[in-house]
């Protein structure tokens, strides 16, 4: 008998069609995101789980799976999973780091472009039959990006890739990071400075106890007026409702992937405003990048399932034996 795969989003046929040769794949097919309880009783007896962003796997899911010997997650973050449950149970957590830098950065850089230049509403002005004039003045006038500080709140690998784009366009880079790092041409400051000078405040930090919120309601008060606040990092690094309040006043600007609940609900404040770019959590959206966090995501549930040590596994402490029960 072949042992029981949860793969709780949707995929490819063929990647499924690949999977059953090997396991008993029990597969979402569900266009919303698996219930916790239709997770928890697909999960009676299987001994693997693929997961994404979309499914939040919770000490109690993992407790009632007591045949779960290895989760594989599409993503570089695990905060949807209770990585200390899993350690507890001895449970190997997979995530795919490394693939994703540059398809995050570009879209960083998108987002700071499109918002300062005032792209979709430039693009809804044109398709909503407005444009019943010729050149004007001081239609949609935006920000240069060249004549911009641009702050960039975490410095590691994405945010590092980010300042390497940036250079290009001559603009005045500053960061800060919660260790020391030099990054070339970005002259590091307090976090509080960064958020008070810059023109544009970009986020790249992990999302962990220490920075939810770190783009607090005291922060997004030290922005410049007609500042833009941008985020593909997590979208609990922001205080939402302080955002909210800071876009319908018109004081700032933003361009966001991420949010604090995904999908984003019907009728939220973002929908209402023009100063704020709203993308589905598309980041990581190319198809290259995919594929290879795909692949990374299979090799760690493989790996588990043959009781071999994670290539990419977020909870790598396990393998000492300080964490088994």
């Amino acid at each position: 008998m072949k042992p029981k795969c949860v793969v709780a989003l949707g995929l490819p046929d063929d990647i499924i069609e690949r999977l059953a040769t090997r396991y008993d794949v029990a597969a979402w097919t569900g266009s919303d995101a698996m219930s916790q309880q239709q997770l928890s009783d697909a999960l009676a007896g299987a001994e693997s789980l693929l997961c994404a962003l979309s499914t939040p796997v919770t000490a109690t899911i993992i407790d009632q799976a007591t045949e779960l010997k290895v989760i594989s997650t599409i993503s570089v973050g695990v905060d949807h999973i209770d990585m200390p449950a899993a350690t507890r149970r001895g449970i190997p957590v997979g995530h795919t780091p490394g693939v994703l830098i540059d398809s995050t950065a570009d879209l960083a850089v998108a987002l700071m472009l499109a918002s300062t230049r005032r792209i979709a509403e430039a693009d809804q002005w044109v398709r909503e039959g407005q444009w019943t004039q010729g050149w004007q003045s001081d239609l949609l006038l935006g920000t240069d990006i060249s004549q911009a500080t641009v702050g960039l709140v975490g410095l590691g690998p994405i945010g590092e890739a980010v300042a390497k784009r940036l250079k290009g366009f001559g603009c005045k880079l500053i960061g800060w990071n919660r260790t020391s790092r030099v990054i070339e041409d970005v002259e590091p400051m307090a976090l509080d400075q960064v958020f008070e000078q810059a023109d544009v405040v970009s986020l790249h930090t992990a999302l962990t106890k220490e920075t939810r919120h770190i783009a607090s309601r005291e922060r997004l008060a030290l922005m410049r007026t007609g500042a833009t606040l941008i985020n593909t990092g997590r979208g609990l690094l922001v205080d939402e409702q302080a955002l909210i309040d800071e876009l319908g006043s018109g004081r700032l600007r933003a361009g966001l992937d991420v949010f604090r609940e995904e999908p984003l609900p019907a009728h939220h404040p973002f929908l209402a405003m023009k100063n704020v770019l709203l993308l589905p959590h598309v980041g990581s959206a190319t198809l290259s990048t995919r594929s290879a966090m795909l692949h990374r995501a299979l090799e760690n549930l493989n790996a588990g399932m043959s009781d071999l040590p994670l290539a990419w596994c977020a909870n790598p402490e396990i393998y000492h034996g300080e964490s088994k029960v």
